[in-house]
């Protein structure tokens, strides 16, 4: 009886070692961290979420979030899309409209931009955010390590 019982929990162990082993090594796993940044400038809130970290050959996804914050509407010149994205690990070209749209926000109002980046380049990579609009909103390039 002793002896069932040693086998028994020496098989246990070695399965449960094995399966621990193997939920947490996986070849294909992603090497992802996100950070939100933010930066405010009158009546606008502008939002940018991107990994910090990826791996080469991957598909960088980045996205913004444009709020209007005012109470009174305001017309916005601007070029499509209003936010965008440049990525120095990249070697992607990008064909933008630079003026010619004129939207008028509202209170609360937000308008979001996805864009997403076949990253070539392993290093210290920059993804640099640029408004297309007469909202003066500045943000510092947030830093990408590619792996």
């Amino acid at each position: 009886m002793i002896t069932i019982n040693k086998m028994s929990n020496s098989i246990l162990m070695l399965i449960s070692v094995v399966f621990m082993m193997l939920s947490g090594c996986s070849s294909t796993e992603k090497i992802e961290d996100t950070v939100t940044e933010r930066v405010v400038a009158s009546d606008f809130v502008l939002e940018v979420t991107t990994p910090t970290v990826i791996g080469t050959g991957e598909k960088m996804k980045v996205k913004g979030t444009l709020k209007y914050t005012g109470i009174k509407p305001v017309e916005v010149a601007h070029g499509k899309p209003i936010v965008r994205f440049f990525f120095s690990g990249g070697d992607e070209e990008r064909s933008y409209t630079d003026v010619g749209y004129v939207t008028e926000f509202k209170s609360g109002q937000v308008v979001e931009v996805e864009d997403e980046f076949l990253v070539s380049k392993k290093g210290a990579q920059n993804l640099y955010v640029d408004m297309t609009a007469d909202i003066s909103l500045t943000m510092n390039p947030i830093e990408i390590l590619v792996k």
